[in-house]
Parts: structure tokens; C-alpha cells; sequence
């Protein structure tokens, strides 16, 4: 099987090859190679940039057609019209990579299925069902098979640790020493944290099957945790302190530094809770086989060997709201709880 990955380097895109070196396909990446290869050997690279939409289209017609083509890095459509113009007629199975973002905030399904209609919150979520559409126009219209897939928080070597308030890369230090950690409103918001290496097993055994053509996927977990157990479980695989965890309201959060907290306000305040059943029933070989404290454990020693952690005295931005919350809760006469 010959395949060309779009992007190749991130962490789903990672766990995508290792899964499709498994099936023994023959494997393309293409990005613009300014960022580090963690592929290993036999892969092939073709370097350029996607958004010069005449060079990228040209580059792809000479490389000649391939089996399945996985678009891991569009993001808007004008992107995505591109992809349509360089690989019609040119590939057996196109597979986008979207984003449960695409559904909105506001669930009103738990678990959100594939067929709950799509109201994005973010202009994140708005371009991806926009670049959704226009494959799936290209796909009803016989120009290539089409496969969406809709991935929810993954992570692994290559990223970091996020916590309920966004990506601090602070968040492992503050763990390690035991320093207060905010979680928003009551701390009992609903998550999934899928590893990459898993997540990659859904795309690469989805790639070439008929069976897939047409069809939409979540590509999650299977555990659903709140921020709280998040915290605490993050804490524990790193055999840090059992976490002191301060609630703090959102609105106050947002009011006091919205752009700092955009991920909180855009994603990590709603619960994000989705079904993966119909993968599972599809692709069979899709599992999550590695445990989440492993996860965190592997990308944490990835974190350290790259000195990614960084100091929470950096940013003393956490503390001072600690202790801003604490003067308050006194003032009121009231304690403030931290568990």
C-alpha cells in the first residue's frame, strides 16, 4: 500500500506510522522539515509548503498516484479546495484529519455521536467543518474516496501535558512540587485523553478499506474522566504529590485575563465526552492498549530529555491568583477549599 502523509511529524502522525509500518505499507510524509523526525528509518520525505497551493499542486501530480493519502495538517478551506485540485483522480482513499471541535461546546448528546449535527463555538471547529464539506463534496461528486476522522485531545512524545486551563508548559512542574493547581468551576467537567500511538491505529487500519469510504469517525478514548481525576491521575503516574486542587469560578478566570485562559473559555470549560463505538465496529484493529499513566510517563521523559518543562517560577501568574483567591475567601469569611 502506498501512502502519502500530509504532515508526518506531529504526534497522531507519529502514531499513524508506526501503525501503517505494521501493515507494511510503503510510506511518504510532506511538510515544509522544520521540525524534528521522529519516524525512524523508511520513510521518504518530500519537503514544501502546502499553502503554495501552484508548487504544492504540481509537486503532487509529478509524485505520480497513490493508494491513500492522509491530510493531517488542513485547517481551512482554501487548503482543503487545494487537496481536492491536487489529488482527484490521483488516490484510492483520501483521509482528513478534523476535529471533535466540529460539534460545538455545548453537548447535548453524552457521548456525542457522529451523526449529532455540527455547531462549532470556535473558528477552529467553523474551517475544519468547512474543509470537511468540501471533501465530502469531492467524495459525492466520484473525484476520490473520502474518510473523515475526529480526533478529540491526543497526546504523546513529541507534545506536552495540558491541564484544565490551557497548555502551561509549567503544569508538570507545578505538579512535581506539590504548588496549588487551579481547575475551573468544580472541578467535575468531563474529558477523554487518547494516547497517539492508539489514535494512530484507527487511521492507518481505516486507510484503503471501501467499508470506510463516506463515513465520519470519532477517534477518542474510552475512558471519560473528570478534570479533578485528570489532575490527580497526571500527578500520580509522574509520582508526584497528590495535587492541591483550588476551584476557582471561569467567569472570574476569564474576566481577569481572557486571552491567557482562550482554551479554557473555547474548549476545556465544556465537558468533552465522545462515542468511538462506530470505529471499533469498522476497524476492529483500533484499540486503546496503553494505559494513561503510561502515556504521561513516556511523554513526560520525552518533555525532560528536550528540557520542555518548564519552571513554574516563570510564571507566578498561578500563584498570585492562589493567593488572591484565599484573601477574598477570608474577607468573606469563608475558607477556601483546596483538597
Amino acid at each position: 500500500m502506498k501512502v502519502l502523509l500530509l504532515g508526518g511529524t506531529g504526534q497522531i502522525s507519529t502514531g499513524i506510522v508506526k501503525a501503517l509500518q505494521s501493515r507494511g505499507a510503503d510510506i511518504t510524509v510532506f511538510n515544509r522539515g522544520q521540525t524534528d523526525n521522529r519516524l525512524g528509518p523508511g520513510v521518504r520525505q518530500l519537503t514544501g509548503d502546502r499553502n503554495d497551493f501552484p508548487v504544492f499542486e504540481r509537486t503532487m501530480a509529478a509524485a505520480g498516484t497513490w493508494d491513500v493519502v492522509i491530510d493531517m495538517i488542513c485547517f481551512r478551506p482554501d487548503q482543503a479546495e487545494s487537496a481536492v485540485r491536487a489529488f482527484a483522480g490521483r488516490c484510492g482513499h483520501f483521509i482528513f484529519c478534523s476535529t471533535v471541535c466540529t460539534y460545538g461546546n455545548t453537548q447535548t448528546i453524552i457521548p456525542t455521536l457522529e451523526t449529532t449535527p455540527q455547531t462549532p463555538h470556535s473558528a477552529y471547529g467553523r474551517d475544519k467543518v468547512a474543509c470537511e464539506k468540501i471533501f465530502l463534496r469531492a467524495h459525492g461528486g466520484g473525484a476520490m474516496p473520502v474518510t473523515i476522522f475526529r480526533p478529540s485531545h491526543t497526546f504523546g512524545p513529541g507534545g506536552g501535558i495540558i491541564n484544565n486551563l490551557g497548555w502551561a508548559p509549567t503544569f508538570v512542574d507545578r505538579l512535581r512540587r506539590g504548588l496549588p493547581i487551579i481547575v475551573s468551576g468544580d472541578g467535575h467537567g468531563l474529558w477523554q485523553s487518547a494516547y497517539a500511538d492508539d489514535v494512530g491505529l484507527g487511521f492507518a487500519f481505516a486507510a484503503g478499506h471501501t467499508h470506510c469510504f463516506g463515513e465520519a469517525y470519532n477517534v477518542v478514548a474510552d475512558e471519560v474522566v473528570t478534570w479533578d481525576d485528570y489532575t490527580r491521575r497526571t500527578a500520580a503516574a509522574l509520582g508526584a504529590p497528590a495535587p492541591r486542587l483550588v476551584h476557582l469560578p471561569t467567569d472570574l478566570l476569564l474576566a481577569l485575563d481572557r486571552p491567557r485562559f482562550t482554551a479554557l473559555e473555547e474548549i476545556f470549560r465544556f465537558h468533552g465526552v465522545y462515542s468511538n463505538a462506530k470505529l471499533k465496529r469498522d476497524v476492529p484493529e483500533f484499540r486503546l492498549a496503553t494505559p494513561y499513566e503510561e502515556g504521561v510517563r513516556r511523554t513526560v521523559a520525552w518533555m525532560d530529555a528536550h528540557h520542555k518543562v518548564v519552571s513554574a517560577d516563570t510564571d507566578p501568574f498561578e500563584d498570585r491568583l492562589v493567593e488572591m483567591w484565599e484573601k477574598f475567601s477570608a474577607a468573606c469569611g469563608r475558607s477556601l477549599a483546596i483538597k
